[in-house]
């Protein structure tokens, strides 16, 4: 019984053994190169972005600066013209993901306390986010729109209007502004010191 039993367990874990081998060979093209990490002008006009919205949030005293700061991360790209295309697609998703999250909130105040409004809503939100924006060809902002949709979605507070869905919408507006901003005028300024410095 015990050989018969080994006969077949010795070749699954076998199996399983070389699977896991197989994963582990995944793995190794992400090493940590020290060549690579470095400060480029991409990597620091991100953070100054994000330096601008969490400041510009503070000094105002502004809730929901998480989403004008992932904004701003998704919206910066290498240049002004790209950061525009891709902000004003991230606009649009946005406010797909806005709009979903809108009628969510709504049929969650239909349906206090239901725990199915939770469980279907926000997989179908997603679903309805990520097809409006394939519809609409903003399909490479699917990732922002959808995560817009479930940061409102998933942290509306109790008894909350329907303002903060809007609210929600207009600081993702926010941090693509500051995003195009920061890529407009740091090529500005980084000539004007040139100048002055020569």
């Amino acid at each position: 019984m015990i050989a018969k039993v080994g006969r077949t367990v010795v070749p699954q874990l076998f199996t399983l053994g070389k699977s896991f081998m197989n994963i582990l060979r995944y793995f190794k093209r992400y090493r940590f190169d020290p060549k690579k990490f470095r400060l480029g002008m991409r990597t620091f006009k991100t953070g100054l972005s994000v330096f601008l919205v969490l400041v510009c949030f503070h000094w105002f005293g502004w809730d929901g600066m998480q989403i004008a700061a992932l904004t701003a991360i998704f919206s910066l790209r290498e240049d002004f013209n790209q950061s525009v295309h891709f902000g004003m697609s991230r606009v649009i998703a946005n406010s797909i993901g806005g709009f979903y999250a809108l009628f969510y909130f709504v049929l969650e105040r239909a349906f206090p306390g239901n725990s199915w409004v939770l469980l279907l809503g926000v997989p179908i939100g997603v679903m309805l986010t990520i097809m409006t924006c394939v519809a609409t060809n903003t399909g490479g902002a699917i990732i922002g729109g959808s995560a817009a949709f479930l940061i409102i979605s998933l942290s509306i507070p109790s008894g909350e209007s329907v303002l903060y869905v809007f609210t929600r919408v207009l600081e993702t507006f926010f941090g693509v502004f500051v995003a195009i901003l920061v890529n407009y005028d740091i090529n500005r300024i980084r000539s004007m010191l040139l100048k002055r410095i020569s």
